[in-house]
């Protein structure tokens, strides 16, 4: 026979009392002791995902260094086949002079093209003494490489040397690539 069933009355009553705090406290514990477990669960999850996403991040800085590295490779190559083409055909000159200045609004004054010395000798020799080419002076300036160029006018210039305009092609290029490979299109 249960202990609880020999007692009579008040005993029973404070019995029973007893044993409902008892599993109250119980529970309480059981309930706390469940509570930190599970807060235990969720620091460990946040400190996991955590380390997963740490793990791809040195990937994503490993993709933007290779990027880079092969456009600086790339840039390299392309100096080096521009320095080369120019050497061997150094009438190119004209042909990036003209593409220059067109980008110039039409009505554009004092219009000066700054080359190389030897550039410029070159666009005097072969460009005619008058004509719609020689809406511009030309200008030498040593500092200049051969096959750069830059133009000037009072109110405006473009820098046509050829590490600007290789770094802006390459710029537009893994601009292109970076917003291909994030699923977005350039403009």
């Amino acid at each position: 026979m249960p202990l609880g069933e020999d007692l009579q009355g008040a005993e029973r009553q404070a019995w029973q009392e007893a044993e409902a705090a008892g599993r109250a406290a119980g529970l309480a514990a059981a309930q706390r002791q469940y509570e930190v477990k599970l807060r235990q669960a969720d620091e460990l999850c946040v400190s996991l995902q955590s380390a997963l996403e740490g793990l791809t991040r040195p990937l994503a800085h490993v993709d933007d260094e290779v990027h880079s590295q092969i456009a600086q490779l790339a840039a390299a190559v392309a100096r080096g086949l521009v320095r080369r083409e120019l050497r061997t055909d150094p009438t190119q000159i004209i042909g990036i002079v003209r593409e220059t200045v067109s980008l110039l609004p039409a009505n554009s004054r004092g219009v000066r093209v700054v080359l190389h010395p030897e550039d410029a000798a070159l666009m005097r020799e072969r460009l005619p003494a008058s004509g719609p080419d020689q809406a511009w002076t030309i200008s030498e300036d040593p500092v200049l490489a051969r096959g750069d160029c830059r133009v000037l006018t009072d109110f405006a210039q473009i820098d046509a040397r050829i590490e600007s305009r290789l770094n802006a092609a390459i710029a537009t290029l893994l601009g292109e690539e970076r917003a291909q490979a994030r699923g977005t299109e350039s403009t």
